[in-house]
């Protein structure tokens, strides 16, 4: 019969041993060009109210992280009868979350980002435009399981006003 020790020590040592093949696994995988990255993304739209101007949220973000960085891209846009349309305020909001064991994110050098330690946003308002959009590099730490991107529109034309919302997955 093994003592207690026995038994840690054998743990110990199997957890180790998978612990530098997945190291060493991910040292000797190929890198995956930026344009061949698998990414997540959604789409959805509501139309204004009382009009055929149609609102669209979209949001885009890689799927494959490392690094500590992952690229995302949200906007918003109005169209009517399938052509860009121009409404008197348009809003795009992203927003960033971490999922995960003490996980943290951050938008680097974003101006007015708000959030907490683990959702942040970031907001652009065109005026007189038919779109709005953001992109950039978020970063992350922790034991961060997953990571997810928002795209929040808003737009506002003669009065009238709506909002829809989507997650890149």
């Amino acid at each position: 019969m093994r003592s207690t020790t026995d038994r840690t020590s054998h743990r110990r040592g199997a957890v180790a041993a998978v612990a530098i093949a997945a190291a060493a696994a991910l040292a000797v995988a190929p890198a995956l060009p930026a344009s061949a990255a698998p990414t997540f993304s959604n789409s959805g739209s509501v139309t204004l109210p009382g009009t055929s101007i149609k609102l669209q949220a979209n949001a885009w973000s890689t799927s494959l992280v490392a690094g500590g960085t992952f690229d995302f891209v949200t906007s918003s846009k109005t169209t009517k009868s399938g052509a860009k349309f121009k409404v008197a305020t348009i809003k795009n909001t992203a927003t960033v979350e971490a999922r995960g064991v003490n996980p943290s994110v951050g938008i680097p050098g974003g101006v007015g980002v708000t959030g907490d330690r683990n959702t942040k946003s970031i907001s652009w308002t065109n005026n007189n435009a038919w779109i709005s959009d953001l992109s950039g590099k978020a970063s992350y730490s922790g034991l961060t399981a997953s990571l997810h991107v928002n795209s929040a529109a808003f737009a506002f034309h003669n009065g009238v006003k709506k909002y829809i919302d989507v997650w890149s997955w």
